[in-house]
């Protein structure tokens, strides 16, 4: 049940506000009526998505629009109606954001409005697939099919993301810590050293002179260097934001060699998911398209799949779309016309992305182990410089001393 706050009036001159749970306003107003109150104002409680804002931040997250989707499909399998279905989700759930959507698509269907169109009020936790899934399954009558068919596909994307934070959270940690033994030996154990080293009179050695001059440098211009990285990041995300700026970007990430042939890879598989899944339901492939475009990051497969919709509409086949598009791999244009005839598109969809989707794993899991090593070994070279240009004047010490 939906929370509201409220401010009334207790008595002249005194103000009360609280919150309660009513199914509307006017059932709010009604209670603080019959309490001896005069309400004044009452309004949905934050939790709720009329402000937006507070789920950019993450507060429901992709596992917990799986276990959503898949506890209301095991519910409506089951034999329950749609709303007790999402009132005992709403009570288990422990996520009081997720409780509050719930709570509010129940308001929404009880207002008259489909499943479809209550979730779509919410596009920073359903996406427009799932909306259109949902809608596809009400309309077919098949809406626990559709649910559970959601359901495997999120917990098959959740699975992919994980498999690439995964494989590059080791070498990022190790960067990481590598850079901040660095900072710290050179901006405040040098330093003391070098005063030391001073005091002596003694020449210094060429290697220790240069790290001396380095740290002195990064002491004094530390500042400056931040203004101009923090600048430099500011624009390039400016520049991203901008449509020209993301097609350039996108464009240079597809003609690098490594780096391109892995990101067409991931967001073929993830394109070719989403169609079988839609294709699946029952949508035409033009819709599907429409829809598969959301799932896309780069820019430039967006606009070429969005040539293929004005093709498809001009009366060419998909399988011929693909085969003139310079981007797709001739693989995918063999796969998908042998699809077209045989009538079984969306499984030969789905066959290629979880082909690609094996590949991007090997590619990384290959790529991770190479990049351990070379990471490992870049640090070590800095550091191994850093101590042996400071032992360097203790060495030259002790034959002065001999």
């Amino acid at each position: 049940m939906p929370k509201f706050t409220y401010i009334a009036k207790s008595r002249p001159g005194e103000t009360i506000q609280g919150d309660i749970e009513a199914e509307s306003e006017q059932e709010v107003i009604d209670k603080l009526t019959k309490s001896g109150y005069f309400p004044i104002a009452v309004q949905t409680e934050d939790l709720s998505l009329s402000r937006q804002g507070i789920f950019r931040l993450r507060k429901i997250s992709s596992r917990d629009t799986v276990i959503f989707t898949r506890q209301l499909s095991s519910l409506i399998e089951s034999g329950v109606n749609i709303l007790n279905s999402l009132n005992i989700m709403s009570g288990q759930s422990s996520n009081k954001y997720l409780k509050a959507v719930v709570s509010d698509i129940v308001s929404r269907i009880k207002d008259g409005k489909s499943l479809s169109d209550s979730l779509a009020a919410h596009p920073y936790i359903f996406s427009n697939l799932f909306v259109s899934m949902i809608h596809s399954g009400e309309i077919g009558g098949n809406l626990e099919q559709a649910l559970k068919r959601l359901a495997d596909f999120l917990e098959k994307e959740e699975e992919f993301k994980n498999s690439i934070r995964v494989a590059l959270t080791y070498p990022a940690f190790i960067l990481i810590v590598g850079i901040l033994t660095v900072t710290i030996l050179l901006g405040f154990v040098i330093p003391r050293l070098a005063t030391m080293f001073e005091d002596m009179g003694q020449i210094l050695p060429l290697p220790t002179r240069i790290l001396i001059s380095f740290s002195d440098m990064l002491r004094a211009y530390g500042w400056l260097m931040l203004i101009i990285i923090a600048t430099s990041v500011f624009l390039a995300r400016r520049l991203y934001r901008s449509p020209h700026g993301r097609v350039l970007w996108d464009n240079f990430k597809l003609k690098r060699a490594i780096w391109g042939e892995l990101v067409l890879k991931t967001e073929l598989s993830r394109l070719m998911r989403t169609l079988s899944l839609l294709l699946s339901s029952g949508m035409p492939i033009i819709y599907s398209l429409d829809i598969s475009m959301s799932v896309l990051e780069n820019q430039v497969l967006k606009l070429q799949v969005q040539k293929f919709k004005d093709q498809i509409a001009a009366g060419l086949s998909f399988s011929s779309c693909i085969k003139n598009s310079p981007l797709f791999p001739e693989l995918v244009s063999s796969v998908v016309a042998v699809g077209e005839e045989t009538g079984t598109l969306e499984r030969s969809l789905m066959r290629l992305a979880d082909d690609y989707e094996k590949e991007v794993d090997r590619t990384l899991k290959t790529l991770t182990r190479l990049l351990e090593p070379v990471v490992i070994l870049i640090m070590g070279l800095i550091v191994g410089f850093i101590v042996l240009s400071m032992l360097l004047p203790i060495f030259q010490i002790n034959l002065i001393v001999r």
